[in-house]
Order: C-alpha cells, then sequence, then structure tokens
C-alpha cells in the first residue's frame, strides 16, 4: 500500500491544533511577504472559549457574593479555636481558678506506678481510670528487671496476673499479649486438668515470663510444689476484693506467701473499684484487704474527683414500675411441665420460667420455649436428655420414655398458637414495660452516638429482652440490640453453644463502630471487658453489692451521661439498697479521706498556692524589653494558653501533659506537648511537692518557647499569627492562575551555524518500515555539532499501521568538501521545495541542518559502527544537484513503459497535489473522462471553468488566465498515479477515518506537472521529517533544559518530563481542554514518582541537619522545600517555562529557521507565548525529579545520585545541598541517646526482631525508641519519643510503594496510582500491618484509653483474618489463600500501631547507615503480599468524604452541576471571634448556584472534608425527585461527562 502522510493543502480548511502541513497557493495569487526574523520563542494557539468557563465564572461570582452576604456568620464559625488568645490575663486566672489547666487522669496513674514500684499495693480506683494500664506497666517494669537479673546469673522467677474468673484469663492475657512483647501464657481449669504434671509446669515457667490464670491454677501449682512462691516476682490480683475468707486469693497469702522470706517474696499489686463488695464497713474490709494482701491500699482523696475526669455519670435517676404478678404460669408451661417436669435436664429451664412469669411476663415465657424447642436442635436436646438419664439412672425403658416425651413437648410446642407481643400488661410486666418506654425514649433523638448497657442478672433474661425488641411490632427505631454474657454454658439457655471471648470481643467492637448501641449484659459487662463508654446505664435487675454499683456506673463516661436504676413501687427491699449503697460509698469516701497522705494520689487536686508558699527558691523571669514576668503559677496558664492556641480539629482541644516521678529529694516532672508543637516540652526541677514539680516544669518549657520566639514579648502565644505562613495553603499556588510564557520552540544545537567545515550524521530509520505501506531507505540528518541521542517514538499510519522511529547518531564527523556542501545544499532545498512546497534560498552557513539520502537502503543497517563519510549517497546527492528535475517533454513520450513508474511527481501549481506514478495505460487518452471513482481535484478551474472532466484538464490545476497561453499535447501517455491523501499530524495514534487516509487511484498526463529528481524511496521517508522534526526538536528542547540544569536524563524522560498536552493535563477522567494530540506521554506519572522521591529526599535531609527540632517543624521545614511555591520561584529563575513543550504538531513551525522563503505559503501571525498555569510549572519540577530518579535507577537499583542532584536544583536550600547518597550519612551525626550503651531488656528487644523480621539492629537504642509514645516518659528511659523516626520512616514508605506501583503498572494513570498508593500507605493498612508483624505488643505508653483501644483493635484484625482464612478453606482454598484485603472494614486503628511501623522503618534505615535496600527488603516480604492483586483495592479511595461526594452525585442523582468551591475569609472585628485579621477557610459544596453545605476551618483540607460530611449527611437521607426538584436540576449525567469540578479535591495523604 502506498505511503499516505500528504501534508495538507491550503485550500482545505486546517482543523484546529492539528492540522499539518503548509502548502503552496496557487500559483496565479499575490506573491507572498518575505519571511520576518527568525525567533526561537514561540507558543501553542489559545484554547476556544467553553461555555462551561462562562458557567464557572458566573458561579464563582455568586460563591463570592454569598460569602459576602454570609460573612459574619462565617467568621463567627471560626472563633472557637482560638477564643482564649482574646482573654485577659485576669480572665485566664479565674478560668483557672475554676477548672484545672492541667487535666490528665494519666496523673494518678504515675503516681500509682511509681508506689507501685516500692511497695505492695492496693489500688483502688473506679471503673475507667486505667487501672490495668497500671497493671502491664509494672509487669513491663518486672520483667526487664527480671532479665537483667537472669543476665547476672539469677535464678528464674516468673510474674502472676490473676483473675477470678474464666472469661478475665482471656481478656486479660489478650491486653497484655497486645502490649507486652515477652512470652505471656494463659490458664484456667479446663486448660490444665489432664496436662498438670511437674515437667509441664517446668516447661511453662521456663518458657514465660508471665502467666495469666484463674487463681485455682497458681494455688494448685503451689500445693503441688510446680512452683513455689520465691520462684515469682509479682503477682497482681485482678478484683482484689474478692480477697477473703478461704478465697484461693487469700489462701495464696495465707498458705504460701507468709511462709516466705521475706527479702524473696514478690512484689504485690492488688486492684479493685472498691475494697467492700459485701454489706460491711467499708473501714473494717478495708482493713482486713489490706491485712490479707499484706499491702496498703492507695486511692485519690476524695473518689468522686476522679469519677468526674473518668466515669462517674453526670445524672443518676430513679425509674419505678408498678408491683410486678406473682410467680405463675402459662397454660403453655403447665403443659410443659406435666410432660418434661421430672426430667432433670429441665429443671433450670422450668425454674427460669417460674421468675420469669413475674419479671418479664407471659408473652416472654411463652417465647422462651418456642425458642427452646427449635426444629434444628430437637436432635441435640434429645441427646442431651438421654446424657442426663445415663447420669442419673442405670440404663432402662425409662430412657426411651424421656426421648418420647421431649418428642411430645416438642410437637406442643410447635403446634402452639403464639399470640404477637404489645404493651399489654397481661403480656409483659411492668418492669419490661417501664424498660421499653425508657428505652423509646432515650432512642427518639437524632444523636447516632447513644450507647446504652442494661444490666440483668441472667443471661437468659438479656437474651430475652433483645428478643422482644426484635420483635416487628416492638421494633424502637434507630435502636440496635445485643447480647453480651459471660462465657459460660447455661443449661436453661435455648442456645446450647459457649459464648467465648472472641463473641464478646465481636459485640464490644460492633458497640464501638455503632452496629449495637444497645446491649444486654450480666455481671460480665460490669468488671473487666474493656467495653467503650456510654452515655445511658440502666440497671434492670439491681446491683446487690456496692461494688457491683460502682463497677456498673463507671460505665457511663460520656459527657451527659445518666444511670438508672430501676425499682419496683413500694417495694422496701429495693429501695433500701439503694439507700444503703449510698450510704456505704459516703463511708468509702471518707475512708479514703482519712487515709496518710503519703497514700493519697493527689493527682491535680492540690492546694497550689498553699504549696507554692512552702516553697522557696523559685525562678521567675522578666522580658526585658516590656517588663512582662514569668512565675510558676503564671507559666502553668501560659503554658495553657499556648498549648490551646496550636493548629487542632474544631472538635478538639490540646492540653499539656505533665508526668510525675519520684526522684531523690522529691519529685521532678516533665511536660509533655502535642505533636503540632514546635517544642515538645521540658523537665523541671526536682522539688518536693509534686504541685511545684509541676509548675517548675511548665516554667522551664515556657522559657524554651520564649526563647525559640513562639512567646512574645508580653508571653503572649505567636503561633496563631506564624501559622498561615506555614500553612500548606499560603505555599501552595492554584492550578487556575495562569501566565503567558516564552516557549522555546528551537533546540540550542539548530543556532551553531556559520561554514560547515565539520559534519556529523544521525541516521532516522523505522522499526518497521513496511508500514509505510511502500519501500523507503534511512533518511540522514546531518548537523555541525554531534546530536544526542533523541528518544523513539512512534508514527501511525491508519488501519493499525504503526512504527517507531529510531534515531541513531553514526559516529565520529567528517570534513566535507566545498562541492559535497554545495551538493547538501541543493539536495535540501529540492526536498523541502519538491516535497514541502517550500522554496528556500540561502548560503551553506545558514541552514541549521542537512538532509541527505543513506548510502544504505536497509532500515535494518548497524548506522552505529559505519563510517560518516561512506554512509551519504553522494551519487543522488550531485544526481538532484544537476537536475533540478526530470525532463519530460513531446520528446519523452514515447519512453518505454518503465519510466513511468516509481517516480514522485508534483503539481507546481497545486502544492496539495503529489503523485507516486504507477505506469502508462495505453488504454487510455489526455481527453478520455476522468473514470469514476477518482477523487475530484481541488483546483478552483475544475470547479468553475473546465468545460470537460477529462484526464487533462485533471492533470493541470492553473487558472483559467493561465490556461489560454499554455496548449498542452493531446496525444501524451496517459499514466496510472496514485494522489496521496492528506495525513495530518502523523505522532497522532487518532488517525480518524482510516478509509481516508489510503492512497487513492487517478489517471494524469505529466506534461503540466514536475517530475521529481528525489529517489522514490527516499522520498517516503522524506514525507515523516515534519512529524520527526517536530518532535527531535521537542526533544532536544526538553535536553538542553536538563543541561541547565546539569542533569544527564535519558532523553525520552526528559521530554516526558516536559510534556503537558492540555491545559488541565493533571486532572483525569474528565474531558482534557485545549487537548494536543500526538505528544506523547505528559508528566503526569513522572511527577507522582518525582513527588515521592523529592519528599523523601527532603525528608532526610531535614532528618540528618537539623536533629534537634521536633515533628511539627520538621514538617514546617519541609514544605518550604517541597511547596509548589518554591519550586515555581525557582524553576522561574532557570526559565524552566520555557522548556516545557505545550504545543502539538504545527505545520507552521518544523519548518529550519534562517533561510530565506521565496516561494510558498508563509504566515507571521504565529502567537508567540504560550499560556501555563503555576502549579504546571512546579509539578514539571517534580516530574523532572522523577526522570532523574528513573535514569539512575536504570543502572543500578542503589544509585540516587541524579535524582538527589535534581532535588537540590529544583529546591535551592541550605538545607538540602547534598549531589550524592552517601552525602547524606557523611553529614548524620549520631545522638548520644543512640550511640549510649544499651540495656538487657534493649538487647532482648533486638534480637527478637532479628529472630521475627531478619533486621539486626547495631544500635538497639534506636529500635527501642521506634516504640516510644510520647506519653511514655522520657525520664523513664532516656530516650525519645518515635515522632521524628515516624517522619523519616513515613516518607521512606511512601517512596518504596509508589516506585512499586509506578514500576508495577506501566500504563496507570497518576489518579489511579494515587488512589491505589492510599490503600498501601493508609494508617487502617500500616494498623493491620502492626498487628502481622506484632508490633503493639512493644510500644511504651502511658494511655490506658490507647490501651484499651489497642486491645479491641488486635482481637478484632486477628479475628478478622481467622475468618478469612476460614472463608478461603471453605471456597476450596488453601488456608493459606485467604484475601489479603481483610483490613479493610476492620476499624481504624489507634494512630500510634501505624505510627510505629512507620517509626521501625526510619530507625531501621538510620541504623542501617541510610541503606534504602532495607526498607525494600521490608516492603518486598511483608508488605508487597498484601498487594499482589491491586484490584482488591479499586473502591479503597472512595470511602474519602470527597470522593465519596462524587460518587453519590454522579451514580444516584445523575447531576453535572456541583462544585466545591474555596475562599479564604477574613474574621471580622469582634471578641467571640478570635484573633483579628486571623484567615479561615470557607468550603461550600455548591449545586447548581446554590449552597448545599458548608464549613469554616483552618486549612482547605479540613474544611472540604467537613462541607463534604455535612453534604453527604443531607443527601443520602434525599430521594431523587426531591433532590431535582429543589435544585432544580435537569442533567443527564453519565459517567465520563462529569465535568471534573470536583476532582483534584482529595487533599494528598489525607484518606
Amino acid at each position: 500500500m502506498p505511503i499516505d502522510m500528504l501534508l495538507a493543502s491550503d485550500d482545505i480548511p486546517p482543523e484546529g491544533p492539528y492540522a499539518v502541513g503548509d502548502l503552496d497557493e496557487d500559483q496565479d495569487s499575490d506573491p507572498e511577504d518575505s519571511r520576518s526574523e527568525t525567533k526561537q520563542l514561540e507558543v501553542n494557539e489559545p484554547p476556544k472559549p467553553r461555555k462551561i468557563s462562562e458557567r464557572r465564572r458566573a458561579d464563582n461570582l455568586n460563591f463570592d457574593l454569598w460569602i459576602e452576604e454570609n460573612q459574619h456568620e462565617l467568621s463567627k464559625g471560626t472563633g472557637k479555636i482560638v477564643l482564649d488568645n482574646d482573654k485577659s490575663i485576669s480572665t485566664l486566672v479565674r478560668d483557672f481558678e475554676n477548672k484545672r489547666i492541667i487535666a490528665s487522669p494519666r496523673d494518678y496513674q504515675l503516681e500509682l506506678f511509681e508506689l507501685a514500684k516500692t511497695q505492695n499495693t492496693i489500688a483502688v480506683l473506679d471503673t475507667g481510670s486505667g487501672k490495668t494500664l497500671i497493671a502491664a506497666l509494672l509487669l513491663r517494669w518486672t520483667i526487664q528487671n527480671e532479665l537483667e537479673d537472669r543476665s547476672r546469673g539469677l535464678p528464674k522467677r516468673t510474674a502472676f496476673f490473676l483473675v477470678d474468673k474464666v472469661a478475665l484469663v482471656f481478656q486479660q492475657h489478650a491486653v497484655l499479649t497486645c502490649n507486652l512483647d515477652y512470652p505471656v501464657e494463659k490458664f484456667c481449669g479446663e486448660m490444665v486438668d489432664e496436662v498438670s504434671s511437674v515437667d509441664f509446669w517446668k516447661s511453662v515457667f521456663d518458657n514465660n515470663m508471665a502467666i495469666v490464670c484463674t487463681s485455682e491454677i497458681l494455688y494448685q501449682c503451689l500445693h503441688h510444689s510446680y512452683i513455689s512462691m520465691d520462684q515469682i516476682n509479682l503477682l497482681i490480683f485482678d478484683e482484689a476484693h474478692h480477697t477473703k475468707k478461704n478465697h484461693p486469693y487469700a489462701r495464696i497469702i495465707k498458705d504460701f506467701y507468709m511462709d516466705t522470706q521475706r527479702d524473696r517474696r514478690p512484689r504485690i499489686l492488688g486492684m479493685t473499684a472498691s475494697p467492700v463488695d459485701a454489706h460491711v464497713d467499708p473501714k473494717i474490709a478495708a482493713a482486713e484487704l489490706e491485712g490479707l494482701l499484706h499491702s496498703q491500699i492507695a486511692t485519690v482523696s476524695d473518689p468522686t474527683a476522679l469519677q468526674n475526669s473518668t466515669s462517674k455519670p453526670k445524672k443518676e435517676a430513679i425509674i419505678e414500675y408498678d408491683v410486678i404478678r406473682k410467680s405463675g404460669a402459662t397454660q403453655l408451661d403447665k403443659a410443659l411441665k406435666d410432660l418434661v417436669g421430672g426430667h432433670k435436664h429441665f429443671n433450670k429451664a422450668f425454674a427460669f420460667t417460674e421468675a420469669a412469669y413475674s419479671e418479664l411476663g407471659p408473652w416472654c415465657v411463652d417465647r422462651y420455649w418456642q425458642l427452646f424447642f427449635q426444629q434444628d436442635d430437637i436432635a441435640k436436646l434429645e441427646v442431651k436428655a438421654e446424657r442426663t438419664v445415663i447420669r442419673h439412672m442405670a440404663f432402662s425403658q425409662a430412657m426411651g420414655l424421656d426421648k418420647n416425651s421431649v418428642r411430645d413437648a416438642h410437637a406442643l410446642v410447635h403446634n402452639h398458637e403464639f399470640q404477637k407481643p404489645s404493651l399489654d400488661l397481661a403480656l409483659l410486666s411492668p418492669k419490661v414495660v417501664a424498660l421499653y418506654n425508657l428505652l423509646k425514649q432515650q432512642f427518639s433523638g437524632e444523636d447516632s452516638n447513644r450507647r446504652c448497657i442494661v444490666f440483668v442478672k441472667q443471661r437468659n433474661t438479656a437474651s430475652m429482652l433483645r428478643d422482644l425488641l426484635q420483635q416487628p411490632d416492638m421494633k424502637i427505631p434507630g435502636l440496635e440490640a445485643g447480647v453480651l454474657t459471660g462465657n459460660g454454658r447455661n443449661d436453661s439457655s435455648w442456645d446450647s453453644s459457649k459464648t467465648s471471648y472472641r463473641d464478646q470481643v465481636l459485640t464490644i467492637i460492633k458497640f464501638k463502630k455503632g452496629e449495637l448501641n444497645c446491649i444486654f449484659a450480666t455481671s460480665v459487662a460490669e468488671e473487666g471487658l474493656d467495653i467503650p463508654d456510654c452515655n445511658v446505664i440502666i440497671r434492670f435487675d439491681l446491683y446487690d453489692t456496692l461494688i457491683q454499683y460502682i463497677q456498673s456506673r463507671g460505665r457511663a463516661r460520656q459527657q451527659d451521661s445518666i444511670y438508672y436504676h430501676m425499682t419496683e413501687r413500694g417495694n422496701f427491699s429495693h429501695k433500701s439498697r439503694v439507700h444503703q449503697l449510698k450510704h456505704n460509698e459516703d463511708a468509702l469516701r471518707r475512708f479514703c479521706e482519712a487515709l496518710p497522705e503519703n497514700r493519697k494520689l493527689t493527682g491535680n487536686n492540690y492546694n497550689m498556692d498553699y504549696f507554692l508558699r512552702k516553697e522557696k527558691g523559685q525562678k521567675q523571669y522578666t522580658v526585658p524589653e516590656t517588663g512582662a514576668k514569668l512565675n510558676y503559677k503564671q507559666s502553668l496558664i501560659c503554658l495553657a494558653n499556648f498549648t490551646s492556641s496550636l493548629p487542632h480539629p474544631p472538635e478538639s482541644t490540646l492540653t499539656p501533659t505533665y508526668v510525675l516521678t519520684t526522684v531523690p529529694g522529691g519529685f521532678q516532672c516533665e511536660v509533655q506537648l502535642p505533636s503540632s508543637s514546635p517544642v515538645q516540652g521540658a523537665i523541671g526541677s526536682v522539688h518536693g511537692s509534686k504541685a511545684v514539680a509541676k509548675c517548675s516544669a511548665a516554667f522551664e518549657t515556657c522559657l524554651l518557647l520564649f526563647q525559640g520566639k513562639y512567646l512574645d514579648s508580653h508571653l503572649r502565644p505567636v503561633f496563631t499569627k506564624q501559622l498561615p505562613a506555614m500553612r500548606n495553603a499560603r505555599l501552595a499556588i492554584s492550578s487556575k492562575k495562569k501566565e503567558e510564557y516564552g516557549m522555546r520552540l528551537k533546540p540550542e544545537i539548530w543556532s551553531a551555524l556559520g561554514g560547515p567545515t565539520e559534519l556529523s550524521v544521525m541516521a532516522l530509520v523505522l522499526e518497521n518500515p513496511e508500514a509505510l505501506g511502500r519501500p523507503s531507505s534511512p533518511l540522514l540528518l546531518l548537523t555541525r555539532v554531534p546530536m544526542p541521542k533523541a528518544a523513539s517514538f512512534p508514527l501511525y499510519y491508519g488501519a493499525g499501521r504503526k512504527s517507531n522511529v529510531h534515531c541513531h547518531p553514526v559516529p565520529g564527523h567528517f570534513r566535507p568538501t566545498k562541492e559535497q556542501v554545495d551538493g547538501l545544499v541543493a539536495f535540501t532545498l529540492t526536498v523541502f521545495r519538491d516535497v514541502f512546497s517550500k522554496q528556500y534560498k540561502g548560503a551553506p552557513e545558514q541552514f541549521p541542518y542537512f538532509l541527505a539520502p543513506s548510502a544504505h537502503k536497509e532500515h535494518t543497517f548497524a548506522f552505529a559502527s559505519a563510517d560518516p563519510t561512506s554512509v551519504v549517497d553522494w551519487d543522488i546527492v550531485k544526481f538532484v544537484r544537476e537536475n533540478d528535475c526530470i525532463r519530460y517533454g513531446p520528446d519523452e513520450f514515447n519512453q518505454v513503459d518503465s519510466f513511468f513508474t516509481n517516480k514522485y511527481v508534483r503539481d507546481p501549481y497545486d502544492g496539495s497535489r503529489k503523485f507516486f506514478l504507477r505506469g502508462r495505460r495505453r488504454d487510455l487518452k489526455p481527453t478520455d473522462p476522468v473514470p469514476e471513482g477518482v477523487v475530484p481535484p481541488n483546483h478552483r478551474a475544475w470547479r468553475t471553468t473546465c468545460k470537460e472532466h477529462d484526464i487533462l484538464n485533471y492533470s493541470n490545476s492553473m487558472w483559467s488566465k493561465a490556461r489560454s497561453k499554455v496548449l498542452y499535447k493531446e496525444d501524451q501517455p496517459v499514466v496510472e498515479a496514485e494522489v496521496l491523501p492528506i495525513r495530518r499530524n502523523l505522532l497522532d495514534d487518532d488517525v480518524g477515518d482510516a478509509a481516508d487516509m489510503t492512497p487513492k487511484k487517478c489517471f494524469i498526463v505529466l506534461e503540466p506537472l514536475k517530475i521529481s529528481s528525489l529517489p522514490v524511496d527516499f522520498v517516503a521517508m522524506v514525507y515523516n521529517f515534519p512529524a520527526i522534526a517536530h518532535r527531535i526538536d521537542s526533544n532536544l528542547v526538553a535536553l538542553d533544559a536538563c543541561k541547565v540544569l546539569g542533569l544527564d536524563i535519558r532523553p525520552d524522560l526528559a521530554l516526558e518530563a516536559f510534556t503537558k498536552d492540555s491545559d488541565n493535563t493533571d486532572e483525569h477522567d474528565v474531558e482534557q481542554v485545549n487537548f494536543q494530540r500526538g505528544m506523547g506521554n505528559n508528566y503526569e506519572r513522572l511527577e507522582f514518582l518525582g513527588d515521592a522521591f523529592l519528599k523523601m529526599a527532603t525528608t532526610i535531609a531535614i532528618f540528618t541537619l537539623i536533629p534537634e527540632k521536633a515533628e511539627f517543624e520538621y514538617h514546617v521545614e519541609r514544605m518550604l522545600l517541597i511547596c509548589n511555591k518554591n519550586l515555581f520561584n525557582n524553576a522561574l529563575d532557570v526559565k524552566l517555562e520555557e522548556y516545557i513543550r505545550s504545543m502539538a504538531f504545527n505545520r507552521r513551525t518544523w519548518y529550519p529557521e534562517g533561510l530565506e522563503l521565496v516561494a510558498g505559503k508563509f504566515r507571521d501571525n504565529i502567537r508567540r507565548k504560550h499560556v501555563l498555569a503555576d502549579k504546571s510549572i512546579a509539578d514539571v519540577c517534580e516530574a523532572i525529579i522523577g526522570a532523574a530518579y528513573l535514569t539512575c535507577q536504570e543502572k543500578d537499583p542503589q544509585d540516587f545520585d541524579l535524582a538527589i542532584q535534581a532535588v537540590t536544583k529544583m529546591v535551592k536550600s541550605k538545607n538540602h545541598r547534598m549531589k550524592t547518597w552517601s552525602d547524606y550519612y557523611a553529614a548524620y551525626t549520631p545522638p548520644s541517646w543512640q550511640i549510649a550503651p544499651t540495656t538487657i531488656p534493649q538487647e532482648d528487644m533486638a534480637e527478637k526482631f532479628h529472630t521475627r523480621l531478619g533486621y539486626k539492629f547495631t544500635h538497639p537504642r534506636l529500635l527501642r525508641s521506634a516504640f516510644q509514645h510520647s506519653t511514655y516518659p522520657s525520664v523513664w528511659e532516656k530516650l525519645p519519643s518515635y515522632e521524628r523516626l515516624e517522619f523519616l520512616g513515613d516518607a521512606l514508605l511512601d517512596m518504596v510503594c509508589i516506585d512499586y506501583l509506578f514500576h508495577r503498572f506501566p500504563g496507570a494513570d497518576p489518579q489511579w496510582l494515587t488512589e491505589h498508593k492510599m490503600a498501601m500507605v493508609s494508617n487502617q493498612f500500616l494498623g493491620c500491618l502492626g498487628v502481622f508483624l506484632v508490633f503493639h505488643k512493644n510500644i511504651n505508653m502511658l494511655s490506658s484509653a490507647v490501651q484499651s483501644d489497642m486491645t479491641t483493635y488486635v482481637a478484632e484484625i486477628e479475628t478478622a483474618l481467622s475468618d478469612a482464612r476460614a472463608k478461603a478453606v471453605s471456597e476450596g482454598k488453601t488456608e493459606n489463600d485467604w484475601s489479603r484485603d481483610f483490613w479493610v472494614h476492620c476499624s481504624r486503628p489507634p494512630k500510634s500501631l501505624p505510627d510505629v511501623v512507620e517509626a521501625y522503618v526510619g530507625a531501621m534505615f538510620v541504623d542501617s547507615q541510610y541503606d534504602f535496600s532495607v526498607v525494600r527488603e521490608l516492603f518486598d516480604k511483608y508488605i508487597r503480599p498484601f498487594f499482589e492483586d491491586m484490584a482488591l483495592y479499586d473502591t479503597f479511595a472512595n470511602k474519602h468524604p470527597v470522593t465519596f461526594l462524587t460518587s453519590l452525585m454522579q451514580n444516584k442523582f445523575h447531576c453535572t452541576e456541583y462544585r466545591l468551591l474555596v475562599r479564604e475569609i477574613v474574621v471580622e472585628d469582634n471578641l467571640e471571634c478570635g484573633i483579628l485579621g486571623e484567615k479561615q477557610v470557607v468550603c461550600a459544596v455548591r449545586v447548581h448556584g446554590q449552597t448545599l453545605a458548608h464549613a469554616v476551618s483552618q486549612s482547605s483540607r479540613y474544611a472540604k472534608i467537613g462541607a463534604a460530611k455535612k453534604a453527604l449527611k443531607i443527601l443520602e437521607e434525599m430521594e431523587v425527585t426531591d433532590f431535582r426538584k429543589g435544585y432544580g436540576c435537569a442533567c443527564t449525567c453519565l459517567l465520563g461527562d462529569i465535568e471534573g469540578d470536583m476532582k483534584g479535591q482529595v487533599d494528598g495523604g489525607v484518606i
């Protein structure tokens, strides 16, 4: 098939920016002006105005008007965050007297922990106050001391955590194993009954550092001498109030503890919410408890003070119900009793129904039997009945009789007609009716966070009440009921399955998530189990003891919570019980108040002024400029004021944390500030009182803040004023803001003019020459200086035909003779005239390059090893120079037929007409009509003046005036030829209608035409040259930019980094605005990669060069380097914007410059500017880094040097001057804490991680620091928290994940890559990974809330993994083929867990002396297996509110007219509105010009999320018809039609 790439005629209207070619007008037209002075700065065509632009402009204007109208209300909504900053000092002091500025329950925990390390202690603290955390801390401290003792050769000792209930064995073991990375085993009776022996227990004690078990287990071990008391180092008694009489707790102490040598006795920690669990005098009970446990009670001086901050409900109320009916039985109950009442297996069931008749009502009794005799369980029931008979009597006919009676009972129930439940007192008891009405009242509001626990005595009661609320007629809207009972098995229950600890945990998880919001619970929910805070507690069955009351009340920890006592009207026993317990609680309070001062946990409840007056030598500082004074007391207020000014979500409040430790001489305090603070805290001096020690620490912290200029000369926080300069929004630049810039159209190499004394050769060859459809030969490009090797690129010929073009530099150069130079000049001019209809003239020194034919006709020739002189076909050059064209006249009419084949013919009067000759047609004459099917010519004479449409007139395109002067022979030969079709951009793969691109047959005579002297095979190749020249020019311009930057980047990557192919390149899945076709890959993917490397490189540099700053300052310093504003400004400094390729192939601009145009169309109206957004220029900077990264990685995976140099060039900062990877570690100075001598526990931890994960730490203290939570006092272990290492590890993980995605999915666009990266680096996955790698056991923290969340989360992840494995087996797979996305539907983890994963990566990286391969190895081994199938995470990013809003608008409402608009607003002059002049960000969701929802925040990121959440809440309750009517929506949206207004709204790293 002939070639199909003829350039466009000027008679054919150019098709926008894609029309290619520049052809001669008719020769009769006016001569063109000579070409103006050549310029290298040219530009793309401006986009045509679009309707959407006007619509958006109008919407923006309306949004501005809406903000103006609502300015006052919007600015009022921002003041809550910074309200304290405008308060006077006197106001703050008054507030300080009314509320605690230091407000951390951890004060009590720290005091208790310090006390428990020195003496046997019974901690009497309310439910929810963190006793278990203290136990875990003490256990860890004990085990670490044990490791030290063992290293000195002392005998092994084991710690015991004793519990009273089997359920608590599993729970407390889960808590401890979740928080301790030491072997901890669990035991209860049924687990050891058959394996208990000396060898068994010796193995247990040898292999475990701690054991959780029921007290009876330990007692038996001591009794059988499997272990002795001196082999135990710690005894923890959970629910220590059980220590009395002959309880195993008491017997362990009496029988074994007392007989042990005093210095070998274990430390004792008892934990209880009350020392009283019976109706006795609290003072006597406490004294007995202390005596039995050989310990001293430690508690708060006023229990109510602690309860105010932990667990006491705000309100208590008594709900009275009418007197319940007397005991009795329903008809069904009586009938069943007649059938199976004598059977022992049914005794407990009848006992329950007898009580339930009164307590619950007749309907519940009948419903109980209906459930008891379920069809599915009848066979099991018969088997149980048989077993009961066997146990109680010899085998006889009674077994058959009992079996038959069970079947009869089942039939009776099955045929019984059951009533529907209602509030009729004939069906339900007054007690149940009262409960139902109370629940209905509590769940009638819109509070979706309502959580309620109803306490009952029996599990059957819990199950029946839950079942009642599940009946269709009894459902309460908004209430989702569940059951939480102990893990025993009850013969009276219709559900014979045993409740496991796993079942309990799953119920609690559902309760936490809100899937359940009302739990009917037995006493298992009173103590032990870690249940989320509730706001409604109902005692359906009253408590019996004070401790039951205190513990159940302790579940009501939410603000405005309420505790209901349900009592029977007129029941003296109920009333007296309530009053007696209140009296006992008062007695307990008096007992606590009477304790010696050294046994009171004062926490924050102290008379500060009193202690300050007693202390002497207090420091004071006066600011010289203003005289402002800072003293101990004012430092507390100053620090609280500063902390509240730190950036934080609107719904939260930040406070400093005070950590007290006992030291020689008194107390020392450490202040810990939130991670967003530029100063993380300080340690105060030693003082005799806790109060003054805290003031001292606050004072030292305030001094640091003042020295760092975070407090002004009046000691007021300046952070809120500095914040905007540090905010991302201030450092960001707009993707909408655009400017005109010059664009380099030609590379520097074409500026090297002058006499061609030396020439280098570049061979242009096709990889697939058959795609042309006719023979072709390589094309040679000769230049004065050697050309760099340009990237290969494809050309498209339609019908699926394409070929890559390769640019092969021929080594060396040659010195041409004058004759050769003249020949090259003539040959090049002939090419432009004959092929491209441009007649130039110029001296050799004016030519930027020369074109020449190749002596080697095969495209596969090895030009890389050829001689530059011999590769040129000088014979053809000479022939063309000597023959302007091939002569043709009457003398040639009788040439042999071969003369009329394989020649290239041009029409000198119509530049659009070019032909390849096929052969002579002797059967046709010039005067014959043009055969049908031949494409008519475009010349005017054919359309207007030609009377005969014959072959002769077809061949003659002159105008009528010129025709009259010329007479062509009518006897000349007719030749069949191909008129080459118009082909536009060969670089564009969208070739349109392939039929229009095929060569069309025609019939011509040659006398009016010119036969070119150029060889046909050369012409076939040179027709590609405009597209080739454009791409080479673009590539060389990009390489010029790299040269300016001093970066040797691979040519194809250089071009890709500088290619911007539309006005909205960064928007995906939307229509591209002003899209430039055929430009190849744009910079997006490289920008995605470069952004990650930029983040990693600058993070390493900042971590290395600024070792003393806090994590927040790290983020600020890094943002100053990597922000778009910095990149944009640095790019302008070196004029990178001129090198960006934003224009596709253009028929006007590819020609050589510097030559004089003699004939042919010339246009001088080319625009000299291209329009670029500021952000696009910054994006190109990141793309350059990505290109540099790929270039050096191609050579060696350990080579990052070129990318590092690119970062240094782009950021231009003293904080990143590195040029090689080794420069990073060379600049690192290990801190003293890293290289200090290690302890045995630190070495033990490092060895465990080596065994588990494979990496061996040279510096175990680095590893330890990676797990040091900010709440853990640094004075306990002289190590910093993990935050700095987390900052480093976050960037390293980002890089390794993005590198994987980039190479694994080479065709994925950046949006897809970003969305799937979210899954890989999300806290949700990293939390799962942390559990997978057992990191949760190693976190040093002092937060009972975090510990509680961690335990629940670990149980949830382990359960989800177990379920995933079971599902794999059920589907016929192996257990190891479990779905790796099992974690997606789990709760979000405590943030500390993903943090330590990142910190571990950072620690490993530093320890390995900045060896990135260790990060890759960790990724390949532990992270990559989760992401082999990325399709599992296709919808992960849709969980983000903004993304979900987009999905909802598209898929449910089919609306296209919606946008998220963001503006900054300034706080008004109003004391309620925060700092005057402070800027906030408002985001509104606009739908068809109306504001659907809005939010105000300190950053656009949170404003967008807030607005999207509010909009979702509105839309999820709205029907499509209501939406369309309310917002006037008539859109007919299809996916892909969305105009992209919502795209790009999701800030990076938010999801």
